[in-house]
């Protein structure tokens, strides 16, 4: 079968194009429409793309997609969508009557799809559709690399370039100089349509402070299968390497050292609002993370415009499709991208940047406190020794009233006629703890080697507890003991107590944690303002969250006052740990670009000299000398104290018992010595 001259014609055309831009692609998808309504033109493209793709250099995936096989737009939009999902597509191509479908399907996908690569070039092959009108479309601002194909008119039509090395082709509705032969074959019918005409290539502007959505023409293909423009003419340029003044749409917070983001007086700041109604420069912007734009925009020549937000609003997306904040603003698309200590919170619904810095999150807990002054006395010995010592006094003095028994069965007590037990079992008891307390008791008169050699072997061991005790009571009492300290996340859990930090945010990592000690925090964990945080750092049952930064350094918010962390310890382990990032729209055809920026300050050593530089600039120096003592263990001693009363509390506490129970068993013997005498 012979093919049409159109074919040939545009056949060197999808050459040019598809073999030098398409040819090291791994994947591309053709989407066309095969029905009956085609035109003439359309399916000339269809004959001729499969021509040039037959004749590839390297075998390359295709994805066809006939949109005459679908019933809508739906159908499109959830093919295009699977397509993407099971494969890496890098190219497409378009043969459709309303490339506006296609469009609108593509974005659906990007919005939706769990594969997300950012698409390399589109080849949209039209018919009568005016560029004017495609090119406008916002959606075409997500896939910038693009190059729209149609015929021209004659008068659109440039004057030819160059010599040509056969007889002149004649252009339609020219009547001069057309040869007898081609005048024969357009009586004829043999020529179809668009024989001899030029095809116009277009392109979005994309870049520049204004205009972005103007179509640009970039060359016509002229019947004699060259380019119009005598000299190299880029097809698909790189509109990412120099924005030329293209407005970004920022929004950030403010939390140092990552971003400080403030309103101020239109001339006085350094970067402009998105709302220039506030003037312009009435933003300043500063931080770590804000470096990373600043120099971004610098390099890649965009202007940065930015929204603020204030302290800690990183806002949210909730499941009714609902959201504020910074991130709900991201996710309106107010905003093209946001920046501040943004964790990997809304993978699914937004598109992340490389990591920027690792941050963690852990508590500044309190501190051990110094136990109360009457414990002092059973301090010495533990529970479980106490427990021991008090059963052994039992078994002693059980084991001294047998051994008087057995004395008196045996008639060693002469004098005595009758063993009242209940009396013999309770002075026996007094005995025995009188020996463990070293305190004089009664004589214990016997006769027997047995029973002296058990009361000389009790009061050996009386002596060297006695010792021990007093030993360690001594030198409790010179140096004051602290409770044990909660320095540990399990320990904290443990304790029940709660946290704040300023935003909910803060355990969005852990809301959906499987571990038990992550659930019990952030079933712990409260929101409160700046002034309740304030006061809550001097409680002695609650924690704050703080956050420790890729430098080594610690962040908190300017709620905890200097005096508030001498009582304060900061755990030893971290709640959780991510790294920052910035988040923008899914889609956003400048992630990678960012992403390579990000990886030169990091690689460079930018990053950690402008946090340094930052905590130095907007931190108390005092504050993280400090922080950084109590994460080291380190605290400060304090000056000798003059004793008081609260000192000896634990010796009036023994004596108010002693006297207490005294008093309590003289009013008892009164009652049953009254008792027995009015019976």
């Amino acid at each position: 079968m012979l093919l049409q001259p159109l074919v040939l014609h545009l056949s060197q055309l999808l050459r040019l194009v598809v073999g030098q831009y398409f040819a090291s692609f791994s994947s591309i998808m053709i989407v066309y429409n095969n029905s009956g309504s085609a035109t003439r033109l359309q399916l000339d493209y269809l004959s001729a793309l499969e021509l040039v793709l037959r004749d590839m250099p390297r075998p390359v995936l295709l994805q066809w997609i006939d949109v005459a096989k679908l019933k809508d737009i739906s159908d499109l939009e959830q093919q295009l969508m699977d397509a993407l999902n099971c494969s890496v597509t890098e190219g497409f191509i378009t043969i459709l009557p309303h490339t506006e479908h296609f469009l609108h399907a593509r974005y659906y996908a990007t919005r939706n799809s769990v594969v997300r690569l950012k698409d390399k070039r589109y080849l949209f092959l039209c018919d009568e559709e005016s560029p004017e009108e495609l090119l406008s479309m916002d959606i075409l601002q997500f896939y910038p690399h693009h190059l729209m194909v149609r015929p021209g008119t004659e008068k659109d039509s440039p004057p030819e370039a160059g010599p040509k090395t056969g007889p002149p082709t004649p252009v339609p509705g020219r009547k001069e100089g057309t040869s007898v032969n081609t005048r024969n074959k357009e009586q004829d019918g043999v020529l179809p349509p668009h024989r001899d005409i030029n095809f116009e290539l277009w392109t979005q502007k994309f870049v520049g402070a204004f205009g972005n959505l103007d179509a640009v023409r970039l060359d016509a293909f002229l019947p004699n299968e060259t380019l119009a423009k005598t000299e190299r003419v880029e097809l698909y340029p790189n509109k990412l390497l120099n924005l030329q003044g293209r407005s970004l749409r920022v929004g950030s917070i403010t939390y140092v050292p990552y971003t400080i983001t403030n309103y101020v007086p239109a001339g006085q700041g350094d970067v402009d609002p998105i709302n220039l109604h506030k003037g312009r420069l009435s933003i300043v912007f500063d931080g770590a993370e804000a470096n990373v734009m600043k120099t971004f925009c610098q390099v890649h020549n965009c202007h940065l415009r930015l929204e603020a937000y204030g302290a800690d609003n990183w806002g949210g997306i909730y499941e009714n499709e609902t959201s504020d904040g910074m991130l709900g603003d991201i996710y309106e698309q107010r905003v093209e991208l946001a920046i501040g200590c943004i964790y990997n919170w809304y993978n699914g619904i937004t598109e992340t940047s490389h990591t920027i810095a690792r941050s963690s999150v852990t508590f500044l807990g309190p501190a051990p406190s110094p136990l109360p002054s009457w414990r002092t006395n059973i301090l010495p010995y533990n529970d479980y020794t106490w427990l021991l010592l008090i059963l052994t006094m039992f078994f002693c003095g059980a084991f001294l009233y047998f051994m008087k028994y057995v004395s008196y069965s045996l008639g060693l007590k002469g004098n005595e006629e009758v063993f009242h037990h209940g009396s013999k079992l309770e002075k026996s008891m007094l005995d025995t703890f009188a020996l463990f307390i070293q305190q004089p008791s009664a004589p214990l008169d016997f006769n027997r080697f047995a029973p002296r050699f058990f009361l000389a072997t009790l009061l050996c061991a009386t002596i060297t507890l006695e010792n021990i005790y007093s030993g360690q009571l001594k030198s409790m009492l010179t140096i004051p003991f602290y409770s044990a300290p909660v320095d540990t996340l399990e320990k904290f859990a443990l304790a029940q107590w709660k946290w704040a930090a300023p935003s909910i945010i803060w355990v969005h990592t852990i809301q959906t944690s499987d571990l038990v000690t992550e659930q019990v925090l952030a079933k712990n964990f409260e929101v409160h303002d700046y002034s309740y945080l304030s006061n809550a750092s001097y409680m002695p049952n609650y924690g704050l969250g703080i956050e420790r930064l890729s430098s080594g350094s610690l962040s908190v918010g300017d709620y905890v006052s200097t005096d508030a962390l001498e009582n304060r310890i900061v755990l030893r382990d971290d709640l959780y740990f991510d790294y920052t990032r910035a988040v923008s729209i899914r889609g956003w055809i400048l992630m990678p670009e960012l992403d390579k920026h990000i990886l030169t300050c990091q690689e460079t050593g930018l990053y950690v000299h402008w946090e340094l530089e930052f905590i130095v600039k907007y931190m108390d120096k005092r504050k993280q000398e400090v922080l950084m003592n109590l994460a080291n263990g380190h605290k400060a001693k304090g000056a000798p104290q003059a004793l008081d009363v609260h000192n000896i509390a634990g010796a009036l506490f023994v004596l108010a018992f002693g006297f207490t129970f005294a008093g309590c068993a003289l009013l008892a013997e009164n009652v049953i010595f009254r008792l027995r005498k009015s019976k």
